[in-house]
């Protein structure tokens, strides 16, 4: 019952917290974040990290930059995560970078081609710069991980993981935050802008004949930062 109440809650403060505004050409159409969403539940489901993520980033995440990478565009969203909470009367502190990454959303079969996530330990100041490698913990400085999940247009999906690669964040700048409580929790969430990049090279998981594939992108102009700190205590 309180994890319940704790998803409830969740789910209120992201509506609250929501950047309702204007027109922006960076805004994330429904069934776009939508099929992402979906790319990332089927690649993640079984790692420890995401479920957190899920609950308490992703349903914050309305805006993307439009990142020109050679002939292709790819959305990109820097995050940020600072916790210091506690969970069964246990401290919980850790500072998470992540980057949400993808291309080729098709608007008729609601399928995403590429999306790539990035996370990674620390956030800025000072800056981030993270080896990525195949295993991750957000207690150890300067180590990252990173997933390449691809979609066809039969909705299975191809996951490959990332075997070498760097994530850089440079600098972030964001607004006033908005906190929202409940459920024991307090969130605040700040929007703003990141720069950075990443750039990676990924084997198939399970391991396999296919391709190894690479994938990169650069935003030293800026991209679209989300930051979310929460206190409290977690269920």
């Amino acid at each position: 019952m309180k994890r319940t109440w704790f998803l409830v809650a969740i789910t209120a403060l992201a509506l609250a917290c929501s950047d309702a505004g204007g027109v922006d050409s960076d805004a994330i159409a429904s069934p776009e974040k939508a099929a992402v969403q979906r790319s990332l539940d089927s690649a993640l489901a079984n790692d420890s990290l995401y479920p957190l993520l899920a609950v308490l980033v992703f349903p914050y995440i309305d805006r993307a930059a439009h990142i020109v990478v050679g002939s292709d565009t790819m959305r990109v969203v820097n995050i940020e995560l600072d916790i210091d909470a506690t969970r069964h009367d246990t401290n919980v502190v850790a500072s998470i970078s992540a980057v949400l990454a993808w291309r080729g959303f098709d608007a008729t079969l609601h399928t995403v081609d590429t999306v790539v996530f990035v996370v990674g330990a620390g956030i800025t100041p000072p800056a981030v710069s993270d080896s990525i490698r195949t295993r991750f913990s957000p207690d150890t400085a300067g180590s990252a991980t990173a997933f390449v999940i691809h979609e066809a247009a039969d909705s299975s999906y191809q996951v490959w993981l990332a075997r070498t690669g760097h994530l850089q964040t440079d600098s972030t700048r964001y607004g006033g935050g908005q906190s929202q409580s409940g459920g024991g929790v307090t969130l605040t969430v700040y929007r703003g802008t990141g720069y950075g990049g990443f750039h990676l090279g990924a084997k198939p998981v399970p391991d396999s004949t296919l391709t190894p594939t690479t994938t990169a992108a650069s935003y030293v102009s800026g991209a679209r930062a989300l930051k979310i700190k929460i206190r409290g205590t977690l269920p």
